[in-house]
Formats: C-alpha cells, structure tokens, sequence
C-alpha cells in the first residue's frame, strides 16, 4: 500500500507592491490643484463681497440713525420734555448722541460713533423733539447717507409730526 501525500507548492513571498497599504491622505499635486481652484473662486467674489459689506455699513447706520429718532421721540413723549439729538463733534458722520434731558452730565440716552465709508449730509444741525413728539423747528428734515465706495443710497426723512422715516435711495 503506498500513501500519497498532497504536495505543495513551495510559497513565494508576495511582491512589495502588494505589501503597501493605499494611504489615506492627498498627494502633493492634489492639493495644490485645490488651492488653486479655491484662490481662483475667492478672487472672483471679492469684489461683490466688498460691495455687499459697504451696502450693509450703509443700511445699518441709517437704521441706526433711524432707531436712534424713534428712542429719541418715545423719550420726549414718555418724559413731556425736549429730547435733543446731536451730531458728535458738529458732524453726523462722527456719530451722534441723545443726552438725558433731566441729567445732561450723566450717560446718554443714545449714542452712536462714526462708521466707515458712510457719510451723511443734511443741514440739520440737530435735531429737537418735544414733550408733543413733535420736532423743533417746525418743517421736514432730511438725512441722505452715502456709501464712498458704492453709489448705493439712503434717505431718512423726518416729517412735521416727527415721524421718521427710511428710503432707499437719494430722495426722500
């Protein structure tokens, strides 16, 4: 009786190429072609996003300014005295305050700082309301804020109940 064993075939080591685990991470001329798609996506939109920042510095201090008229006028009512909003330094594009009518020293009721690239015209040098809600003196005010590095535009206007009131655009 013969018993035949199964032979095998000697094993020959694996290559080194079949060893190696693929990495998990990026080769260098990936990424670099990452960063230059993303360079070239962030220097087109930062004209638009520049644009969009100086557009909404104009917004907010318009309805600043805005709100600041409101308190202002809520107080004189609530108060039944003279509530004066002035500009900071002689210049509304320095900023603006309300004083406490009944303590002028203490803090202010207000107050707001300039802002850049806005600047406001009018030729209000301040504005009055009384005990009524009414301004002093009597008449429309207006304020038109503009952006220096935009052609955007806001107007604030004040009618003769002293209701303010916010535009876009130029003219009220």
């Amino acid at each position: 009786m013969q018993i035949h064993c199964a032979s095998r075939a000697p094993t020959v080591p694996a290559p080194a190429s079949a060893l190696r685990r693929p990495s998990g991470g990026f080769t260098l001329i990936e990424l670099l072609t990452v960063i230059a798609i993303l360079a070239i996506m962030a220097a087109l939109s930062a004209p638009s996003l520049t644009r969009l920042i100086a557009d909404q510095r104009l917004k907010s201090t318009a309805t600043d300014l805005h709100l600041t008229l409101l308190k202002a006028r809520s107080e004189a009512i609530k108060r039944n005295v003279d509530v004066t909003v002035s500009p900071t330094g002689g210049s509304w594009t320095a900023g603006w305050s309300v004083l406490d009518p009944q303590a002028p020293s203490g803090p202010a009721l207000d107050l707001r700082g300039p802002v850049a690239s806005v600047s406001v015209t009018t030729t209000a040098t301040q504005v009055v309301y009384r005990g009524t809600g009414r301004i002093t003196p009597a008449g429309e005010v207006r304020f038109v804020f503009t952006s220096t590095r935009t052609d955007a535009a806001r107007c604030l206007s004040i009618d003769p109940s002293g209701r303010p009131y916010l535009k876009e655009g130029s003219s009220c």
